[in-house]
């Protein structure tokens, strides 16, 4: 057999389209979020039950946009290599 470079199926092509946007939507949150934080009336406003919230939901999108960077470059090498 001949070792032919791995071909991106629809379902990656799919999933290749839609992670611009996905990530797009994450860091927006993600801005959001660290003006929230940033504002010095965030916390005495809402409380520390809020800004942990805030923060847990922060490291959240991190972990997720580490993830989708990750697929994005991946699927785009096999996108290259086909």
């Amino acid at each position: 057999k001949k070792d032919r470079p791995k071909k991106l199926s629809f379902k990656d092509k799919k999933e290749l389209e839609a992670l611009p946007a996905e990530i797009e939507t994450l860091e927006s949150e993600q801005g959001e979020l660290h003006a929230k934080m940033a504002n010095p009336d965030f916390y005495k406003e809402e409380g520390s039950q809020a800004f942990a919230a805030v923060n847990a939901r922060l490291e959240e999108i991190e972990g997720i946009l580490s993830e989708r960077y990750e697929r994005w470059e991946a699927l785009e090498a096999i996108a290259e290599e086909s």
